[in-house]
């Protein structure tokens, strides 16, 4: 299964997008809520010292500077008070109140904010607030209040506010991670489907999780499409399939009755001529429609039920046996490497036919004195892989994937026998084994390698199933009707 890049799909984007979305209209709520909070503890704090002026102001009108002391005096003996009272001399000596001294250098009138120690015992510097008014020629009056308490609860209520938002934002981040796993793995494993479908499975179909969602419209709609092209390569498979049949049987009978014409004794050389030739261009057809039959096998997927551990070293045995003599007789050298052992798992018919089209090939168009090379080989990953090299003319780097569809010759190809499909059924028997298949430069020369996903190991009876040395099944000796080039 591939490594699913979780920070760059699109659904754990769109969810960290409104997680940050969300993130700033929680700061805000928060902020607003910490706002009015704070100030309402500090229209509060505001509230009871105005209040307390107020007093305080009132019993020194009526009762003057004596009066005040005494009410001064009296609240500032309460234990539990928070308030600050201060009675102080035009010298801002003073008189009255729990403040040892004045706070200030000067009897500045209004609001100000100052350090204290504590109230009643040496302690820690604390803040306060404060109204200072002038008691004209009697001095002046401080009420005040300790913040001490209210800026703690400010404090507070902003750390509560900050984890408030981290936790959120760890919420939705974990929210986002398990949404965009979710519908990640479920886009990973509709990837995974049409990779299998395009490999070769067409049987395949999309997973319906059953959630009625956006993803599970698009597989439907996606499977109706796949029921619908398989329908028409249905219907144009069987055409091709009726139409080779229907033909080839004609065909095979017209060639019989040209062989038996041929036993005539009356015939002219000229007339056994033309029905030597009549007999190779059927010869041809008929190797274009069983070419064309073995690829719509091969593309059907129906030689799956045959599949059965094959050994590539006793196919790359067998070729070489075949093709031997072809090589020697244009004087070229053939080089072989395929150890026993290497088994994958497919049709030992169309492997062989695979591997009989790509020597065909390359013993076609290496000329006299060059090399062709057979190899069967284990990959250290475990994959099995086949090659066929040459040291021909080779095949442009910009034709190597147009060749492998049907029909499609070279133009540098045209006078060579062959109808272009060879190496169509090549690509369709890879496909088929969900093998990859490659045309590399083997400089100079064209190099074909196709590649098994992984080899099975041989059983210690696998090497005696095959069958007796001799004519192997699948395996032909070149003809020039499927040629691929």
């Amino acid at each position: 299964m591939p490594r699913i890049d979780l920070l760059r799909t699109t659904t754990f984007r769109l969810a960290a997008f409104y997680l940050g979305l969300f993130t700033l209209s929680v700061m805000a709520v928060l902020a607003v809520v910490y706002w009015f909070t704070a100030g309402f503890i500090e229209r509060h704090t505001e509230e009871t010292i105005l209040r307390e002026v107020n007093e305080l102001r009132n019993t020194w009108e009526n009762r003057g500077r004596v009066g005040l002391m005494q009410l001064v005096s009296e609240r500032s003996e309460n234990p539990r008070t928070e308030m600050i009272y201060a009675v102080a001399t035009p010298n801002l000596d003073v008189i009255a109140g729990n403040l040892a001294t004045w706070p200030m250098s000067t009897g500045q009138v209004g609001w100000t904010a100052f350090d204290i120690r504590s109230l009643r015992k040496p302690g820690p510097v604390r803040p306060a607030v404060a109204v200072v008014i002038s008691l004209g020629s009697s001095g002046w009056l401080l009420v005040g209040h300790d913040m001490t308490e209210r800026y703690l609860l400010r404090g507070q209520i902003l750390t509560g506010l900050v984890w408030a938002v981290l936790l959120a934002v760890c919420i939705g981040t974990a929210g986002a991670l398990l949404m965009g796993r979710r519908v990640a793995v479920r886009i990973e494993t509709v990837n995974r489907t049409i990779d299998r479908i395009t490999a070769g499975h067409f049987a395949d179909r999309m997973p319906i999780a059953g959630t009625g969602d956006e993803i599970d419209r698009l597989s439907q709609n996606l499977n109706r499409m796949l029921d619908e092209i398989g329908r028409l390569m249905l219907s144009m498979r069987q055409v091709t399939d009726n139409v080779a049949h229907d033909l080839r049987t004609p065909l095979s009978r017209l060639r019989a009755r040209l062989e038996l014409a041929l036993l005539e004794e009356e015939m002219t050389s000229p007339q056994r001529a033309t029905l030597e030739m009549a007999i190779g261009e059927i010869d041809r057809l008929l190797g274009v429609f069983g070419a064309l039959l073995t690829i719509a096998a091969a593309e059907s997927g129906r030689a799956r039920t045959d599949f059965a551990a094959v050994d590539l070293g006793a196919l790359v045995a067998d070729a070489a046996e075949l093709y031997e003599p072809v090589a020697e007789e244009r004087g070229q050298s053939l080089s072989v490497s395929g150890p026993s052992g290497i088994q994958v798992q497919g049709s030992r018919q169309l492997l062989a036919q695979l591997l009989s089209n790509l020597v065909e090939n390359a013993v076609k168009y290496t000329p006299e004195g060059g090399t062709v090379s057979i190899a069967a080989a284990q990959r250290p990953d475990g994959a099995a892989c086949l090659s066929v090299a040459d040291t021909g003319p080779g095949i442009p780097a910009g034709d190597r994937e147009r060749v492998l569809d049907r029909f499609v010759r070279l133009e540098e190809h045209r006078g060579t026998p062959g109808h272009g499909l060879g190496l169509s059924l090549v690509a369709a028997v890879a496909r088929l084994h969900d093998a990859s298949l490659s045309l590399e430069d083997n400089g100079p020369g064209l190099r074909v390698v196709v590649v098994f996903p992984r080899a099975v190991e041989l059983r210690p009876s696998g090497r005696a199933a095959l069958p007796a040395p001799g004519p192997r099944p699948g395996l032909k000796p070149p003809q020039p009707t499927s040629a691929g080039r």
